[in-house]
């Protein structure tokens, strides 16, 4: 599970510099010993934050919203996803979330938003001191919010770590005929781990949202010698579909220590050696931008052999179906 940073809080002891009012001027300055505002009385460090990618910084916010929540507060939703390292499909948002009991419901504020399903105890994992909804039950509450884009997105993750669909359905509850069960249902059943990264889920779904044909996921291929995955392979058109994203070319982790330009080349004769193999016509190359814009990528599909929906969905809801 994802880590915060430190959190202080303001302390009565005013002789070690721990009062609200000393920590907010410190927050309202811009010096070597600046704070950052991360909740109501939490505080980090100033260079900690502006270190921290977006993740760490909204689990941070989290963890500070629910220090100060009663030990009946879990968090959820989009927090709890979070907390799990699991993908989000869009910027990590400013409000926190968290599922509460019914006599504790209120109504929700520009940064805390609160939720009642009832939590049973063995849908609730500790942080620390801090609670947050299993990881089941975190992909089930996403997909009950009717997005299946974002539902599929975590699905597949929770999936690729072992989760079965089984244990995501029985994580819905509720009767058959429950609000937003039917659309929850549908993205997960189709959920698949095969599915290598973020990118390649959202693609799953916008390639459904277009009318495709179902394609197969990490197809082998072996040409000269080696051996090549593709993220999407449509057989009877002949297409392959890579999802590419610029970490590939950028980030060390990814180039297993060689340069940039070594990269391309690599990319270059792999690309070379899967048009060679026979039944590969051509081969797409999609980035994450891509994917937004449909009617863009619907030309781009359309002129690679593949037939998409004359008028694109333009709503994730239900294209599950």
């Amino acid at each position: 599970m994802e880590t915060p940073l430190e959190i202080y809080r303001a302390s009565p002891m005013r002789d070690a510099g721990r009062s609200g009012a000393a920590m907010r001027r410190r927050a309202a300055g811009d010096g070597p010993d600046r704070l950052v505002r991360v909740g109501p009385n939490a505080f980090v460090r100033g260079a900690d934050w502006d270190a921290a990618g977006p993740r760490q910084q909204y689990v941070t916010r989290v963890f500070a919203r629910l220090g100060r929540r009663s030990t009946s507060a879990v968090g959820s939703h989009v927090s709890a996803v979070a907390v799990h390292g699991l993908p989000w499909l869009e910027a990590w948002p400013e409000d926190v979330h968290l599922t509460v009991p019914k006599s504790q419901y209120r109504a929700g504020t520009s940064s805390l938003v609160l939720h009642t399903r009832p939590v049973a105890a063995v849908e609730v994992v500790r942080h620390g001191d801090v609670r947050f909804t299993s990881l089941t039950r975190t992909v089930a509450d996403i997909a009950l919010g009717g997005d299946v884009r974002s539902a599929v997105l975590v699905a597949d993750a929770a999936v690729r770590r072992g989760v079965t669909k089984r244990q995501l359905v029985q994580a819905l509850g509720g009767s058959l005929h429950h609000r937003g069960r039917a659309t929850a249902l549908r993205a997960i059943e189709f959920a698949d781990g095969r599915a290598g990264s973020p990118a390649e889920s959202f693609a799953r779904v916008v390639f459904r949202e277009l009318g495709l044909p179902a394609p197969f996921l990490q197809q082998a291929f072996a040409v000269e010698g080696h051996r090549y995955e593709v993220d999407f392979w449509f057989p009877e058109q002949g297409v392959v579909i890579e999802v590419d994203g610029r970490a590939k070319y950028e980030q060390a982790r990814y180039r297993n220590g060689r340069s940039v330009t070594d990269v391309v080349i690599d990319e270059k004769r792999r690309h070379e050696r899967l048009l060679a193999v026979p039944g590969v016509r051509t081969i797409v190359r999609l980035e994450w931008r891509d994917l937004w814009d449909l009617d863009r990528l619907t030309r781009r599909l359309r002129a690679a052999g593949l037939a998409c929906a004359v008028r694109p969905l333009r709503s994730a809801r239900g294209v599950a179906a």
